[in-house]
């Protein structure tokens, strides 16, 4: 499948790879303080309120956090997030077992996006959970491996290629 072909197949390209690049490039000498980089870097923080990531990124790039610009972006996290909680408990109340796994889905992309690890994966088990289909499957388990790639957790590639083996 073409790569530009993801999303109209329901599978979103989050977390953004090309972030931990330019991250990663932040690390290296040569680069550590170039503003090109860093700009880039702010610009998809802010299009995608990325509150988590920023906060994170501030952490490990010692950065001084634009408390402002992270509680805003908080704000609208949160807003989304309570959104997303209220179709997940309207498909559970209402729909199927597959309504309520795209709900959970649909959250589970959401902290992927914004760069929230910990609840990505968690809601990520939960969807693989309630998956019965082996291609939805492995999209969860692909998608682990992406935001393995992205936090570069080696454990949860390896951890998740062997999932995607068996």
């Amino acid at each position: 499948m073409p790569r530009e072909n993801l999303e109209e197949e329901g599978l979103e390209k989050n977390p953004n790879l090309e972030l931990a690049q330019l991250k990663y490039l932040l690390t290296v000498p040569e680069h550590h303080d170039d503003q090109q980089i860093v700009s880039k870097i702010m610009e998809y923080v802010k299009k995608d309120d990325m509150a988590p990531w920023y906060d994170l990124l501030c952490e490990d790039l010692e950065w001084e956090k634009d408390e402002a610009l992270y509680n805003q972006m908080k704000a609208i996290n949160n807003e989304a997030i309570k959104k997303l909680d209220e179709v997940i408990e309207d498909a559970e109340k209402n729909l199927g077992e597959m309504e309520v796994r795209d709900a959970y889905l649909k959250k589970a992309e959401y902290y992927s996006r914004i760069g929230d690890k910990k609840n990505a994966l968690s809601l990520f088990r939960r969807t693989y959970e309630k998956t019965v289909s082996l291609g939805h499957r492995l999209d969860i388990v692909f998608h682990n491996i992406r935001i393995g790639l992205y936090f570069m957790d080696h454990q949860l590639i390896n951890s998740n290629i062997e999932k995607a083996k068996r």
